[in-house]
């Protein structure tokens, strides 16, 4: 059979040769249709970028290649931004990264640490998760956390995946890589998703935990993809990213929406230190999916990231975030005695004080004998509150709490409010 050509791309049947594992994987599970995305030069972008470069020093150059109404209300016009984001943002967010998770001289991260080129932005950390998972999903076992948010299924059966849910830690909450191993080998995992700073639990992994998960991952030559939209919000330890342990098989995701109070902006990121993945493939699925991210959210990110880097530059911690952490810290601290005085008990890996994230884990007191849906019906039928069922998350009979949603002042109201719902179940 004959190779085909689409759009000027010669789709040979000849794999191609690739350096990194992360290439290589991706190629080799991605469908057909999503290779010939990835192969092939979208015309249009490339008649606008070769316009665009005209227009700059050949001022009667015109151009008509844009389909953009211009000139009718110019103080309202905002014109497309380019498929992969804004240069500037994707710079900032790659120093930002390099800074805030120590990356400057890592084995496998790009000299000087990462730039515009291993960044794509995307429309929120859900659109990244989606054009991701047609890559690495496509009739392939993912490895999903017991406690994971709850959309992650949806979005690897929508790319044809089969997300299969694996025992991370035992009872007490340790992480045997024995038999991790055999749960991976025997339900033929391909990726691992993973999210720490865990929603719903905030918990974390330690950094020797981080390193035998890659030792495993390379040995079994996984792809990692970390959901790392929390973080840098952490309240124990270092805020850690996976692509200081494994540069050549992860892919992050990430988004303001959490640290930067913006999660209507719609501005997630792509990381990958292959500019391959994320300079060339990314922008082409972005294109295919919804075109480029929002340029007014983009802007208003810019402005905040000049400010975070510049701290860093200056040897201070970015202050925006650290002051959204202290006051975050707060509210959990008051939130937790709030629980803890009501009989609940903290349902994940830590405790007494959850490691990091925007919400809190909680078990249901003993004498509530309806599970956790029923009991956040029952909250809502009374008209006292509103939480999420941990049963959503994989956890049974425990409540999600997002304390980040709720001032201080709020959340010394909620007390009184759910002890009138633990009153209904003690008459």
């Amino acid at each position: 059979m004959a190779d085909k050509n689409i759009d000027g791309l010669n789709l040979s049947r000849e794999k191609p040769e690739f350096k990194t594992p992360l290439l290589e994987r991706a190629w080799a599970y991605m469908p057909n249709g999503t290779r010939q995305i990835v192969s092939s030069v979208p015309i249009i972008p490339a008649i606008a970028a070769k316009a665009k470069s005209i227009a700059a020093h050949a001022p009667d150059f015109i151009r008509s290649d844009q389909g953009q109404v211009v000139g009718i209300f110019p103080e309202k016009e905002i014109y497309y931004g380019p498929s992969s984001g804004l240069v500037e943002l994707r710079e900032l967010v790659g120093q930002f990264w390099t800074y805030a998770y120590r990356l400057h001289g890592k084995p496998g991260i790009p000299e000087g640490g990462l730039h515009h080129q291993n960044v794509a932005i995307v429309s929120g950390a859900t659109e990244g998760l989606s054009i991701i998972m047609r890559i690495f999903a496509h009739q392939q076992n993912v490895g999903l956390m017991p406690l994971h948010w709850s959309n992650y299924k949806g979005i690897i059966m929508n790319a044809g995946g089969n997300p299969v849910v694996i025992d991370l830690f035992d009872q007490d909450y340790h992480i045997n890589f024995a038999d991790l191993e055999n749960k991976i080998q025997k339900n033929k995992i391909t990726s691992l998703l993973i999210n720490f700073p865990n929603n719903p639990s905030g918990d974390v992994l330690t950094e020797d935990e981080l390193a035998k998960l890659v030792d495993l991952a390379r040995r079994l030559n996984l792809i990692i993809l970390s959901d790392e939209v929390y973080n840098f919000i952490r309240y124990k330890g270092q805020p850690q990213s996976m692509l200081s342990y494994a540069p050549e098989r992860t892919v992050v995701i990430s988004s303001a929406s959490k640290e930067y109070l913006i999660p209507g902006a719609r501005v997630g990121y792509v990381i990958a230190t292959d500019e391959t993945f994320t300079n060339v493939w990314m922008p082409r699925l972005i294109r295919s999916f919804s075109s480029s991210p929002n340029v007014l959210g983009q802007r208003l990110l810019i402005d905040i990231l000049k400010e975070e880097v510049n701290d860093f530059v200056n040897g201070r911690s970015p202050r925006f975030i650290t002051k959204v952490k202290s006051e975050l810290r707060q509210r959990l601290e008051l939130i937790i005695s709030i629980l803890t005085e009501k009989g609940f008990t903290l349902a994940g890996r830590d405790k007494n004080f959850p490691s990091g994230a925007i919400s809190v884990l909680a078990k249901l007191p003993e004498y509530i004998k309806v599970d956790d849906k029923a009991f956040i019906d029952k909250a809502l039928e009374l008209k006292k509150f509103s939480a999420v069922p941990g049963s959503v998350f994989g956890a049974p009979r425990c409540i999600r709490f997002g304390y980040a949603g709720m001032t201080q002042e709020t959340i010394n109201k909620l007390s009184q409010n759910l002890q009138d719902v633990l009153d209904f179940y003690k008459t």
